[in-house]
């Protein structure tokens, strides 16, 4: 396979947007996705290029997006030509007139290229693994996915294929095809006149700022709006947007008990597994078994600690105890599921995270706040949104984000079960998102040989995983980027661990979002305060990393002034004790006597569901 060099010699440091007058659409999209990756930019109508050029007061290496007709006016113009023939890259897209996007595709490539329809249906999506500093970890993928009507390919004419280009180039030279559409290109890159121009079939730009529809975000809902353009962003950028400090990973299995074996999960033959394959695995523990762990069980887990960590899985896990919208319910359910964990480490001496992993993915909008000012890190959760319907809705902008911290500023990160696909796992981690896996112990039925292939495909991909636990991944899951001497830092979680690897002392200015700065106690860097400030919506301070050092810093906050803790009937009781007892015996003996099954479609859940009053 050879591989093709996208390097443009200089990354872009700007982005210049042009339209055809005022900004429409589609640029106001693309503004607000260069915003959120930190990207500046400017936007100029075609008239202003025509006549005055770019505005003199900002400098430096540019990129320029634009729909395919706009940007072949503009080089049709002698002004507008050297505007954008001195770009680094440009990025033109498809306009809702076909024929005149035909036309300057065309004038582009320097070749005739026409429209081709795919199939109906779903369709195979293929990404080069020629192009891998431009297309990242989806270098590779094969992708089934059904087009949306504003997608489409063009392809050369057979007569652009036999003749050489205007600059030179050999017939098969002339165009690499980088996302294609059942073998016809939908995003591929050509050069004009010496500048490499990225061209993208689709007519849309995603919109960041639209919900999520479903219960996890799945990237192929809008395939070539998405991936084409962040992938162009995230290399044509490189040096100036927001970066992630590290790719962290992690598989959670959820439910089980701390034992040798529980269900079809055969810990030291997982052990095994992960000193072969090179991943770590983290136990999602339901607080309410904390006397259950046995001395033998303590003993292998403190001395695999490398490679096995524990986390929070609720409290009773019962349906939607995190789900309840009142403030003592959630406190004292939480407060509760830290006692435990605080007594089970104190009788096991097996250490804990302090992560939450809701049940069943359900939380209500009020429970991150409670969760934050209880001592937890952060929440890692499959679904996105909360229960209660009618507040804040989960954005395409927060799932595109390192964690969501729309419900009060507390970082909930999302992780993915394997029939999510791995091209939801290279998307993720193209955007720069941590990776966690989400498994029960029916995933090792077959003795890990399903698991083993999700995590041999992912370790496959074009990045580097850094396998750890969820609350070392947490500490290093931040945006960080370079501002002169300086590093600014996007923060997430309630600790971080900042690096140096510097060889000089290195000034970080972190930002971390926060709804509400009056519940903040105190910032602390390796256990000595340090000085911050506020605004009405952030968190700031500053922090002094030592050459190639770490700093940990951490954020504590007001506990909550409740202290009322709600009554816990006997029936209640009796009814959590039921059902944690008959879970188990459905793990370990009813699933084993049927064969395997294709597994059912989720059935999507109600958006209101009363939850409080099934809690008692």
């Amino acid at each position: 396979m050879s591989v093709v060099s996208v390097s443009s010699g200089l990354a872009a440091t700007r982005a210049v947007v042009i339209s055809r007058e005022t900004l429409g659409i589609r640029e106001e999209r693309l503004g607000r996705i260069l915003t959120f990756f930190g990207v500046p930019w400017q936007s100029v109508s075609l008239a202003d290029v025509v006549d005055s050029g770019l505005p003199a007061e900002r400098g430096g290496p540019y990129a320029v997006f634009g729909s395919a007709d706009v940007l072949a006016a503009a080089l049709a113009m002698p002004r507008g030509a050297a505007v954008v023939g001195w770009a680094a890259a440009l990025y033109a897209y498809a306009s809702p007139d076909r024929e005149a996007s035909r036309r300057a595709v065309s004038s582009l490539a320097g070749s005739e290229w026409m429209w081709a329809l795919p199939p109906n249906g779903s369709v195979s999506v293929e990404i080069t693994d020629r192009c891998r500093e431009l297309t990242g970890p989806m270098s590779g993928l094969q992708v089934s996915i059904r087009l949306a009507p504003d997608e489409d390919v063009l392809v050369p004419s057979e007569a652009a294929l036999s003749r050489p280009s205007d600059d030179g180039q050999a017939p098969g030279e002339r165009f690499t095809s980088i996302v294609s559409v059942e073998g016809l290109p939908a995003f591929f890159r050509v050069l004009h006149h010496g500048v490499a121009t990225y061209v993208c079939a689709s007519t849309a730009v995603v919109d960041i700022d639209a919900p999520v529809g479903h219960n996890y975000y799945d990237v192929k809902a809008h395939f070539l709006s998405a991936v084409p353009l962040v992938m162009f962003i995230t290399w044509a950028f490189r040096d100036v947007m927001w970066r992630p400090h590290e790719l962290g990973a992690c598989l959670i299995i959820d439910d089980p008990l701390l034992k040798s074996r529980y269900g079809f999960c055969d810990f030291e033959h997982l052990r095994d597994l992960m000193r072969q394959h090179r991943f770590t695995t983290n136990i999602a523990f339901i607080p309410w078994n904390w006397r259950r762990t046995t001395r033998r069980a303590g003993e292998f887990f403190r001395r695999e600690s490398d490679l096995f960590s524990v986390s929070v899985h609720g409290c009773d896990h019962v349906a939607g105890e995190f789900g309840a919208t009142s403030l003592d319910v959630i406190h004292s359910r939480a407060r509760l599921a830290q006692t435990r964990m605080r007594k089970h480490r104190a009788r096991t001496k097996i250490q804990h995270d302090p992560v939450m992993v809701f049940p069943q993915g359900v939380f209500s909008s009020t429970c991150p706040e409670v969760l934050k000012r209880n001592g937890f890190v952060a929440a890692v959760n499959t679904e996105i949104s909360p229960v209660d319907g009618g507040g804040p809705k989960t954005l395409v902008r927060d799932v595109w984000d390192i964690a969501i911290l729309r419900y009060g500023s507390f970082a909930i990160y999302t992780r993915r079960y394997q029939h999510h696909g791995v091209e939801n796992f290279a998307f993720d981690l193209l955007l720069g998102k941590p990776c966690f896996l989400v498994a029960h112990h029916g995933l090792l039925r077959d003795g890990g040989a399903g698991l083993i292939t999700l995590i041999d495909k992912l370790r496959a991909l074009n990045c580097t995983l850094q396998w750890r636990s969820p609350r070392e991944v947490v500490r290093r899951a931040y945006r960080n980027r370079y501002d002169g001497g300086l590093v600014r830092v996007q923060m997430y979680g309630t600790e971080m661990l900042l690096t140096n690897s510097a060889g000089h002392v290195t000034e970080f200015h972190v930002h971390k979002p926060e709804s509400e700065p009056s519940f903040v106690a105190d910032v602390a860097k390796d256990g000595g305060d340090i000085k911050w400030c506020h605004t009405s919506e952030s968190l700031n301070f500053r922090c002094l990393v030592p050459p190639r050092g770490e700093a940990l810093v951490k954020i504590r906050y007001h506990g909550n002034s409740i202290d009322q803790r709600p009554s816990r009937s006997l029936r209640y009781e009796l009814s959590v004790a039921a059902r944690r007892i008959f879970s188990e015996l459905r793990d370990e003996y009813v699933h084993k006597l049927y064969p395997r099954r294709a597994r059912p479609a989720v059935a999507q859940r109600s958006s209101r569901i009363d939850f409080e009053n099934s809690a008692n």
